[in-house]
């Protein structure tokens, strides 16, 4: 019986995009759901890994999607988790 974790998982890799699509920080708050303040508090934290610098920081999508998919599956319930994956799947089929 899968998990719903390991359902979000199979959904993510099965329509990730190549592993370096880079998101300007913009782009990664709303695949997100979230402000910009929190991605670059993700980023200040290591949480989230930055390329580039200054104006030019760049985040990537997969390791975005990752993220989203540990931070959701800790303690959640399966209403957040729905509207989580429809956040990351809307546009991408």
């Amino acid at each position: 019986m899968l998990t719903i974790r390991q359902l979000i998982r199979e959904e993510i890799q099965a329509v990730a995009p190549i592993a370096g699509e880079m998101l300007t920080i913009a782009q990664a708050a709303a695949l997100a759901g979230y402000g910009v303040t929190k991605i670059r508090e993700w980023l200040k934290a290591g949480t989230l890994r930055r390329y580039g610098e200054g104006r030019g920081v760049r985040v990537n999508r997969r390791e975005l999607q990752e993220l989203m998919a540990r931070q959701h599956s800790q303690g959640t319930t399966s209403a957040e988790i729905e509207r989580m994956a429809e956040r990351v799947f809307r546009g991408r089929r």
